[in-house]
């Protein structure tokens, strides 16, 4: 979706979700993810795909991985996402699931289990 936040996705042809996002992760952004900060929200049942969090430290540097398809990496703080959400700059599922991405992560970092 040209001009709009968001993040990296396949889908998983009845491949472990876990798998297939780590796998996506690694293709889309180079980053290869700690399991302990990889962490599943949710399903979303209307685009039929599994939203996670990952913990990105402030240190990493992130490589543009396809430059015909990806701008430039930017690093913004939640309320930011809140805010670029609410105002319809990301995808659907962002968009329509932001206040149980919001309670998930806020939940995760609460009881980071």
């Amino acid at each position: 979706m040209n001009n709009i936040w968001q993040s990296p996705g396949e889908k998983t042809d009845k491949k472990p979700s876990m798998e297939v996002a780590l796998k996506e992760l690694k293709e889309e952004t180079n980053l290869i993810a700690e399991m302990e900060d990889f962490k599943f929200l949710f399903n979303d049942l209307n685009y039929n795909c599994n939203v996670y969090t990952l913990k990105v430290y402030p240190n990493i540097e992130h490589d543009l991985m396809k430059p015909n398809k990806n701008g430039e990496w930017e690093k913004f703080s939640f309320e930011a996402y809140e805010r670029m959400t609410r105002e319809g700059c990301t995808t659907p599922t962002h968009i329509t699931c932001i206040e149980l991405i919001l309670h998930r992560i806020k939940a995760k970092l609460q009881n980071p289990k």
